[in-house]
């Protein structure tokens, strides 16, 4: 790639738009009960576009978008871009503090959510943020408040398109993150990251006309995104959107949609190579699965039982993709995007030299490839940078060849099931529960090859009765998503902390698992979605 042609590919509304006047019908996204061709796609956006601005949604106006993998969501993200609002893809998963907190930083006045959704939401305006328009998605939903609109009805109108109302500077999307090291952040994100990083994410992996790059990762994700349809409407493939994992299902659905491009985990790729081996697992069309934290020996098996490569990269919703997919050094983290500068630093902000670990801070050359800052967080956004330098919270070291490898995270988060988790919210909701004075969440793994869990530690107030862990787990399943919610939970010690009072949460990551360990898995008791 060179360096001319990395600099500003065309946004992705006007390249829609292009691409719907010169090939109409080439397909570009394929959800469950729905096919969009560039024209469908871009009709229906335009469509949506001109409803929203009519009932006055306009520039720079928040707009939380709340379903799953609908097809409605990627024309709602067309449609805010073309009249300059500002979409907010957020976890359909989240509900009570969680989701308030959302509404809390984006004060938004629109929102376009599944029907099953708007009760959520109700229960998230409690606190008295004003709500101007709900827009609801479902064919036999009947609105039951003056404010709420159907969907379907928005698209039967004949409304007049307004002008084109954003720019490549401008902000598109708004993405949460997990809130590593606080509160979860509202990332906010102009219309050239996007385009770049689309841009790179094609190039970089192969994608073109005949590509299809199958999914079911949810479009609230920066990786659905640029990966899925973005990608695809960059380099003219195809995406598949599936509504659901398939679970047992996983390897057919590969085959049935012809894929060529896929996104995996770790425990997904450990699955399939415990399927009994079939005759035509060298037949799947796939070329390229993307995927990070894997051993060599599992790289090595399902490259030789599939015929396909995979490859790594790293990146983060504020910064896009810093190392692009490598796929001859899979074990790295892969190599510096050319849009970006990366310094290593060690604890006193000091360059360290290649090959010694340090945190990674990255600095894009064109300040609209990387994040806007932080919605309503201004401390936060100036808390991020150093001399315009991006303080990604992660460690690694960069080798004599230009190869990143990550090694760790500087901020106090853990995955579940591929799931970003903030340990503070999960905190916050614990201590809100009565007897509760003290609370530290981390990961736990049984054994190397094991997935992470929630675990947490708690400490009970003075006199407070003994735990009721069925109630308290349906407190935090009121509060949290479900992947959020410990699994285990531990009472009756004091927890360490610093003389300051802090919690040493680093002392109880590797504390095993106990007879008074309350497992909820084990326990029977199931939290609902």
């Amino acid at each position: 790639m060179m360096e001319a042609e990395l600099e500003r590919p065309m946004p992705m509304p006007l390249l829609l738009a292009d691409k719907a006047r010169r090939e109409g019908e080439r397909v570009l996204a394929v959800f469950d009960d729905v096919t969009f061709t560039y024209a469908s796609l871009y009709d229906q956006s335009m469509a949506l576009a001109a409803a929203l601005a009519k009932r006055g949604v306009g520039k720079g106006d928040p707009v939380i978008i709340l379903m799953g993998n609908e097809p409605e969501i990627l024309v709602s993200m067309f449609a805010l871009a073309y009249i300059g609002a500002l979409a907010v893809p957020t976890n359909p998963a989240l509900k009570g503090q969680s989701l308030a907190h959302v509404f809390a930083i984006t004060k938004a006045k629109y929102v376009i959510a599944g029907s099953q959704f708007l009760s959520r939401v109700d229960e998230a305006l409690s606190d008295g943020n004003a709500l101007e328009l709900a827009i609801v998605v479902g064919r036999n939903y009947i609105p039951s408040q003056p404010k709420e609109e159907r969907y379907a009805d928005l698209m039967a109108e004949q409304n007049p398109l307004p002008k084109l109302a954003m720019e490549r500077a401008d902000p598109w999307m708004m993405l949460f993150t997990s809130g590593t090291t606080g509160v979860s952040k509202g990332v906010v994100l102009p219309h050239q990251q996007l385009s770049s990083t689309s841009w790179d994410i094609a190039h970089s992996v192969f994608l073109d006309e005949d590509s299809v790059f199958y999914t079911f990762y949810p479009l609230f994700h920066l990786n659905a995104i640029i990966f899925g349809p973005l990608g695809c409407l960059i380099s003219g493939g195809k995406t598949v959107v599936r509504r659901e994992f398939p679970r047992e299902n996983l390897l057919n659905e590969l085959h049935q949609y012809k894929a060529t491009h896929w996104s995996a985990l770790p425990f997904l790729l450990r699955g399939l190579l415990a399927l009994p081996p079939r005759p035509d697992d060298r037949d799947i069309a796939l070329k390229i699965v993307m995927c990070i934290g894997v051993t060599t020996e599992m790289i090595d098996a399902f490259e030789q039982r599939f015929g396909c490569k995979l490859v790594a990269g790293y990146g983060a919703t504020e910064s896009a993709m810093v190392g692009l997919p490598a796929p001859a050094r899979i074990c790295t983290a892969g190599r510096l995007n050319p849009r970006h500068q990366l310094r290593v630093v060690d604890e006193e902000g000091r360059d360290v030299p290649a090959g010694k670990v340090g945190e990674w801070w990255i600095k894009t050359h064109h300040v609209y490839d990387r994040m806007l800052g932080y919605y309503n967080m201004p401390e936060a956004t100036a808390n991020a940078f150093k001399d315009g330098w991006f303080k990604t919270g992660d460690l690694g070291w960069r080798d004599e060849q230009g190869y990143l490898h990550f090694t760790d995270r500087v901020k106090e988060s853990l995955k579940r099931r591929g799931e970003n988790i903030s340990t503070y919210e999960v905190e916050t909701v614990l201590q809100n529960y009565p007897g509760v004075s003290g609370a530290a969440v981390v990961g736990y793994r049984e054994g190397p090859g094991g997935e992470e869990e929630v675990r947490a530690f708690l400490e009970l107030s003075p006199g407070a009765p003994p735990l009721d862990h069925a109630a308290l787990v349906s407190h935090c399943a009121r509060h949290l998503a479900y992947f959020m919610v410990p699994r285990y939970f531990d009472t009756g010690m004091q927890l360490p902390r610093t003389a300051l009072g802090k919690i040493e949460k680093h002392k109880l990551k590797d504390y095993p698992l106990s007879a008074s360990t309350f497992d909820v898995k084990a326990a029977g008791i199931r939290v609902e979605r």
